[in-house]
């Protein structure tokens, strides 16, 4: 009997060890565990990275390089202007790509296209975008190159506008989130890339029209596999080729926070778990589970002001008429439990301000760090008013030039101030000493005197007593 209990808990013991090795290392410290071979989840507003894994390695991204494609037609086109589809942009695709059947010679606004290059994933409406605007495919994947470099994308490098496998047609999920984030700070995207279905009327080619919906299954549920419909998405772009397998950007706004994930290379389909979109929803419910966003919106902007600016006229500044402001969608994010006083805040004034593309004039940035890690922050901007107050009459390059010097000093200097304080006291001993021995001197001086005086008075008693005449 006792053999055999020895036994058995002998085999419990084997199969308690086997148990716990099978444990991945991220789920163990309480990490999401995805399929994926590189995935981001970034704040939208910030670009603060809640979660990476080989955010840096190359990838292939597929059809979630139209979020590039699209972004670069918005900025460099109005959506009234008219594509007319060439023969080379609707033919020149390999066999199985996505499209949108759109004809040879038919004409879509921009805005149409768009909704084909964003929701139908239309290959032939990505080459008929590039050539409307750059006048080729390839002129139009040097803008997407200088576009990428211009958002800070480092392990990028475009070959084509739709996404279709190239060698030399890479990126990052990190840089795709650089892209992604970008992209749905323009309102025109967003409103697109939220769309979930789309009737694009009668054309001078088809006269049904072209009927889209949104690939993303996330956002509108696909028949096949309804069960990864999510509450939270507000848009997305779905990718897959053979070889570059399947890669995924999805949006999701929930508690004031508006997220992007980006997949890239999910090894599975969505018949399959886990796939891009399981891997997806572990990690925006992590994200939305684990951290907060706080506003900074109104603290920040008085504190800019009061602090940096206008200290001299605060009875006079008022807010309501400030020529500053930041973002207003500034927030900062932060785990949860962590206040916004436990961050570290810096303002940073620019000797040049800068103007962005829609024509505000920057002249500074605002950041918070926690643990040395950037969790949001703004842009400063400052625009002239059209009623003048007390603080806009004042000479703008003398308060700019001392907001600048103040703002931009390094941490107080200890030991500099060590030194000087040293210093201080040096020269304050050597005025009490020198003060002292003045004093000192001025004694000596009147007791020299007065035994000069007592002695002359001696001296002429004596000569009044010996001429005496007795």
């Amino acid at each position: 009997m006792k053999k055999k209990l020895g036994i058995l808990l002998l085999v419990f013991a084997v199969l308690n060890v086997s148990v716990f090795t099978v444990v991945p290392a991220e789920q163990a410290e309480g990490k999401v565990s995805i399929s994926a071979d590189s995935a981001v989840v970034m704040d939208v507003q910030s670009g603060t990275m809640l979660y990476k894994k080989n955010m840096n390695k190359k990838e292939y991204p597929a059809s979630i390089t139209k979020i590039m494609t699209a972004l670069v037609a918005i900025e460099n086109s109005s959506l009234s202007e008219v594509v007319t589809f060439s023969k080379s942009a609707v033919m020149n695709l390999e066999r199985g790509a996505s499209t949108a059947n759109i004809k040879v010679g038919e004409k879509m606004t921009m805005e149409q296209t768009l909704y084909a290059v964003l929701l139908a994933s239309a290959n032939e409406a990505c080459n008929g975008v590039a050539e409307h605007i750059a006048g080729s495919v390839n002129n139009f994947v040097k803008m997407m190159n200088t576009r990428a470099k211009e958002l800070g994308c480092t392990g990028t490098h475009f070959a084509n506008a739709n996404g279709l496998w190239m060698k030399n047609h890479y990126t990052t999920a990190h840089d795709m989130a650089l892209i992604a984030q970008a992209a749905y700070k323009n309102p025109i995207f967003a409103k697109i890339v939220g769309t979930k279905r789309y009737n694009i009327p009668k054309t001078n080619k088809v006269k049904s029209g072209h009927a889209l919906h949104n690939h993303h299954g996330m956002l509108l549920a696909n028949p096949s596999y309804p069960q990864y419909e999510y509450e939270y998405c507000v848009g997305g772009k779905t990718g897959f080729t053979r070889k570059c397998r399947y890669t995924l950007v999805t949006y999701a706004k929930k508690d004031g926070m508006t997220l992007v994930s980006v997949i890239m290379r999910a090894p599975n389909s969505p018949w399959t778990e886990p796939n891009e979109y399981t891997d997806t929803t572990s990690l925006l419910n992590s994200s939305f589970q684990k951290y907060r966003r706080y506003r900074i919106q109104d603290t920040a902007t008085t504190e800019i002001n009061n602090q940096y600016l206008f200290t001299r006229f605060s009875p006079y500044y008022k807010q309501a008429t400030s020529s500053l402001s930041i973002d207003s969608d500034a927030g900062v994010i932060l785990p949860k439990g962590v206040n916004l006083n436990q961050t570290k805040k810096n303002v940073e004034f620019y000797k040049s301000p800068k103007t962005d593309k829609e024509g505000k004039k920057i002249i500074g940035k605002l950041t918070y760090t926690y643990k040395n890690q950037n969790v949001g922050g703004s842009n400063i901007y400052y625009k002239n008013k059209s009623t003048p107050t007390l603080r806009d009459s004042i000479d703008m390059s003398q308060w700019f030039d001392e907001a600048v010097e103040k703002a931009n000093a390094e941490p107080f200097p200890w030991k500099k101030a060590g030194i000087i304080a040293i210093l201080v006291l040096a020269i304050g001993a050597a005025i009490v000493l020198i003060i002292w021995r003045l004093r000192v001197q001025r004694e000596q001086r009147a007791r020299r005197n007065h035994y000069k005086k007592n002695r002359k008075r001696f001296s002429e008693r004596n000569k009044i007593y010996l001429n005496r005449k007795w």
